[in-house]
C-alpha cells in the first residue's frame, strides 16, 4: 500500500514540473509583443521614445555649451592679443 501511494507522489511531482516547465517554455518563448496582449511592450516603446528624446536634448545642449566655451576661450585670446 505505502509503495503505491509512493509512486503516485512521483506521477504527481513530475506531472507538476511538466506543467511548470511547458508554462515556462511559453514564457520564454513568446514575443514581447504578444505578451499581455502587447500592452507592456506599447509602455516599453514609449519610455523608449522618451529617454531617446532627453539624450538628443542634451546632446544639442552639451554641443552648444562646448561651442560657447570655444568661442568665448577664443574671445578672451584675441582680446588679450590686442592689449600688447
Amino acid at each position: 500500500m505505502s509503495d503505491n501511494w509512493v509512486v503516485g507522489n512521483l506521477q504527481y511531482a513530475i506531472e507538476t514540473w511538466n506543467s511548470k516547465l511547458s508554462e515556462i517554455w511559453t514564457l520564454v518563448s513568446q514575443s514581447p509583443v504578444d505578451f499581455k496582449g502587447g500592452a507592456i511592450w506599447n509602455v516599453i516603446t514609449n519610455i523608449h521614445g522618451a529617454v531617446q528624446a532627453i539624450a538628443l536634448a542634451l546632446l544639442v545642449l552639451f554641443f552648444v555649451v562646448g561651442v560657447m566655451k570655444t568661442c568665448r576661450k577664443f574671445s578672451r585670446s584675441q582680446k588679450t592679443r590686442t592689449c600688447f
